[in-house]
């Protein structure tokens, strides 16, 4: 008798603890579980937005665009000055957006054989 007494007390305490420790808000509990998919939609436009208003790179010169092709000679060139101020990795970088691979190995064996060259 006395353990059903005590059960039944326990049982009427349990949902008046729970009240008390509940958050007032209990939505708040679950902020982090969804996606504010109106603040995503706002960031997309942002992004397309700032895009659509960056500055228009001029149109390549052929000067400019001789040196932009793979295997020219005034590719060569620029690349090799950028390596002979010592800055391996920007002639490098150079060549591979050229798409001249070719370059590309030529820097990487220049460089690894000077001690001390920049990488």
């Amino acid at each position: 008798m006395k353990m059903l007494a005590l059960t039944l007390v326990a049982l009427a305490a349990a949902p008046a603890a729970a009240s008390q420790t509940t958050a007032p808000d209990g939505r708040a509990r679950f902020h982090g579980l969804f996606v504010d998919w109106n603040a995503a939609g706002r960031q997309s436009i942002e992004a397309e937005r700032q895009a659509s208003v960056r500055p228009v790179l001029p149109a390549a010169t052929p000067a400019t665009a001789a040196m932009a092709t793979a295997g020219s000679r005034e590719l060569g060139e620029r690349v090799g000055d950028i390596v002979a101020l010592g800055d391996c990795a920007e002639g490098e970088r150079v060549a591979r957006a050229a798409g001249d691979f070719a370059l590309v190995a030529a820097v990487r064996e220049h460089c690894n054989a000077r001690p001390g060259a920049e990488r």
